[in-house]
């Protein structure tokens, strides 16, 4: 039975490479000690142009300059190899070795290591180095032009050798492993290198594989400190540079997916300096080439499943904002196409992506539940729960991996793993009517190596296994499930289950967003302050990248609080004492503003011991509207909405108190949606007055303590005017 593939195909391919260049670096220490190499890592950096300058060595060096073609009974099986080494050429002889057509996915994956696997098929006599035919491209390369054999046809090509599949009409497609060694006949050192031979048989009438290569394009965020922005820095622009240069030009005929990053634009538009402006048109060109498909997605690369469907809305609106504002850009905003993902999406990410408008999306094998599939995922599916109709498609980690930097193999090896890989998936299922597809999509991330990318779209050019296709084609093409050769792959599949992570908590990411919604109504009125909104959004947005490490995005969370406060002490309402010395009057609210931006803001002014009114001689408020006055619970306030556009501006409130004394007032500032408090103060209030009804009672009381006094004074008078008189009569 066919080995079980998907989900645990990429860690059982990255333990063999893994353990394989353990074992392989082991032997070419002994070698070295020994002073006989058998086997020599390739020369050729990863991610250098070919060609590139090898170090002098006594050794020979075998080096891949470009993946070989498929061959077929009109066309050969072409490789173009290089040499490294002091080495005279007429000393050096090239072997070659072809092995078993690969029949299962594990024995693909024991071969990605350069060992090759199964029974030797064909193997040509040494051919001297100095015979075969130089390649004009490079000083130390030849073209090899081998004519292929099979079912007793023999097709095209210059030799030196024919290479016999010994197979029967009808069987012989497939993938074959094939050894190239080169031997120094002076010194017996030997130098291996592991390619593919890709034939297509002519009676196999198979759909031709679809491959959808989804290509983010970004610049990596600064590699230290909190800062999540773009780094735009000339080594991020030269790679990203690159990585463009490598997708357009000639190979802008090859139908792909680009993923231009909305976070990056931004920061190229921002950016001044003439690399800047020129990596920012480039972009933008790109988009407008045929066979293009721009995808937009979120303002920064995001975990759907760990953002409320809000904020993932405000992700995809900000991203939206960018891509449409930048001219010639030419996204799919409308239609929005897929979501890609590299992580898995829960019930209630892919109901929010639904309502955005994403109804189809790519997951990796490790975001659906249940066992692997015994062949390569290559039909649609729904995933079980969704709340909105859509179909998914599984991406290939190993695809993507090998379209990365690496210290392990050459580009030109790398890319030629991937295409094989693509050849064999096509093989996997012979006469299968129905078209079958595959996903490459890097995460957002990755180590992009140009000279692989560039590689692999030569490869696809014209390859009558593989078919390049836009995201877009890809879903349109396959069918949801179905045979695919022997087995069945099916319509439908579960979400798997959401690991817990340290990401940003959903709390504290909702009280960021509500102050920032706030502090936006208040300032949004005006370019400036637009612009301030925009940039604490953005920071907002950043510190949620799914490129950041749980720190550093807590890191990012505090720097967009610490903004966010910076802006919030630009205003403020100063605190005094005034006095009330009549009954009613109109006292100045002072509000002090250094920002460089009007506010809009909603002025309210409460107390217990003070009525406020809107009647009588008020000093007119010019920049607010009328004031509303409420009284609940013995308190009263009186809230304006008003429009700050001075340093120094005063809000006249009429008011009367209610008793004399000292009491406070206390001031806010709030925004007008979002009750975000912008500003406050209090106002302590001194009211010397005295009302009528207290001074009309104090007169009364006053008449009557002198009545008292005066009637009391007259009876005293009586009182001892009579005993004087008694007092009188007796002495008489």
């Amino acid at each position: 039975m066919t080995p079980a593939r998907g989900g645990d195909r990429t860690d059982r391919r990255h333990r063999c490479r893994v353990s394989a260049s353990r074992v392989l670096s082991v032997l070419v220490i002994v070698g070295l000690g020994a002073g006989n190499v058998w086997w020599s890592p390739p020369a050729v950096a990863a991610g250098k142009a070919h060609g590139a300058h090898h170090p002098a060595s006594s050794k020979p060096s075998l080096t891949l300059l470009a993946p070989p073609t498929v061959a077929g009974p009109s066309s050969p099986f072409t490789v173009r190899l290089g040499r490294a080494g002091e080495a005279p050429a007429a000393g050096l002889t090239l072997g070659i070795t072809v092995y078993a057509p690969l029949s299962t996915p594990t024995a693909f994956s024991e071969t990605l290591d350069g060992s090759p696997v199964g029974s030797v098929v064909a193997r040509s006599p040494a051919v001297g180095w100095s015979t075969l035919t130089p390649d004009p491209n490079h000083e130390n390369g030849v073209d090899l032009s081998l004519p292929v054999s099979a079912g007793g046809v023999t097709g095209a090509g210059t030799g030196p050798y024919t290479v016999d599949l010994h197979c029967s009409l009808g069987s012989c497609g497939g993938v074959y492993p094939v050894q190239l060694v080169l031997t120094d006949t002076a010194s017996h050192t030997t130098s291996k290198l592991l390619t593919y031979l890709a034939y297509t048989d002519p009676s196999a009438d198979n759909e031709p594989l679809r491959f959808a290569l989804v290509v983010p394009l970004n610049l990596a965020p600064s590699p230290s400190g909190p800062d999540p922005e773009p780094a735009v820095t000339a080594p991020s622009l030269a790679t990203l540079n690159a990585l463009v240069e490598a997708i357009s030009g000639p190979r802008s005929t090859v139908p792909l997916t680009v993923v231009p990053s909305p976070a990056t634009l931004a920061a190229l538009h921002a950016a001044s300096g003439e690399r800047a402006r020129s990596a920012l048109s480039s972009l933008v060109s790109l988009t407008a080439e045929p066979g293009r498909q721009t995808l937009c997605e979120s303002f920064v690369p995001v975990n759907a499943s760990s953002l409320g469907a809000a904020e993932l809305a405000e992700q995809v609106r900000r991203g939206d904002q960018v891509l449409d504002a930048e001219a010639g850009l030419r996204p799919t905003c409308v239609t929005r196409g897929a979501w890609v993902s590299d992580t898995t999406l829960d019930v209630g990410a892919l109901g929010a992506l639904g309502a955005l408008g994403y109804n189809d999306v790519v997951v990796p094998p490790s975001a659906v539940a249940g066992p692997s599939l015994a062949t390569t995922p290559t039909r649609r599916f729904t995933l079980t729960g969704a709340p909105r109709a859509g179909s998914a498609v599984l991406s290939d980690p190993q695809l993507s991996s090998l379209l990365e930097s690496t210290v392990h193999s050459e580009p030109a090896v790398a890319a030629g793993q991937l295409l094989a890989e693509l050849e064999f998936d096509y093989t996997e299922a012979p006469n299968t009517p129905k078209p079958r597809g595959v996903v490459a999509a890097p995460p957002a991330d990755w180590n992009a190596d140009p000279t692989v990318v560039n590689d692999v779209l030569d490869g696809l050019q014209g390859n009558p296994m593989v078919k390049a296709v836009t995201l877009s084609t890809l879903f349109s093409d396959v069918p949801v499930g179905g045979s695919v050769g022997r087995f069945t792959q099916p319509p439908s599949r579960r979400p798997a289950a959401i690991i817990a992570t340290t990401a940003l908590s959903a709390r504290a990411l909702r009280t960021a967003r509500a102050q920032w919604a706030g502090f936006a109504a208040a300032v949004s009125g005006s370019s400036a302050g637009t612009s301030v909104a925009t940039g604490l959004d953005d920071l907002l947005l950043q510190s949620e990248s799914a490129e950041l490490t749980a720190a550093q995005q807590q890191a990012g969370l505090a720097r967009f609080d610490s903004a966010f406060r910076s802006q919030l002490a630009l205003l403020s309402v100063t605190s005094r004492q005034v006095r009330l010395t009549a009954r009613a009057g109109n006292v100045p609210i002072t509000v002090i503003k250094t920002a460089p931006y009007p506010v809009h803001a909603v002025l309210t002014v409460t107390s217990d011991k003070i009525a406020f009114s809107t009647g009588g001689a008020q000093v007119p408020n010019t920049e607010c509207r009328t004031p509303v006055i409420s009284d609940s619970a013995g308190r009263s306030s009186e809230s304006t909405v008003c429009t700050f556009v001075h340093g120094t501006n005063a809000v006249y409130i009429q008011m009367r108190s209610r008793v004399s004394g000292d009491f406070r007032i206390s001031v806010t500032l709030n925004s007008p949606r979002a009750g975000l408090e912008l500003a406050s103060g209090q106002l302590t209030v001194r009211s010397m007055s005295t009302s009528a009804a207290a001074l009309a009672l104090s007169v009364a009381a006053g008449v009557v303590l002198l009545g008292w006094w005066g009637r009391t004074l007259w009876r005293n008078r009586r009182t001892r005017r009579g005993a004087h008189r008694k007092k009188a009569a007796v002495d008489s």
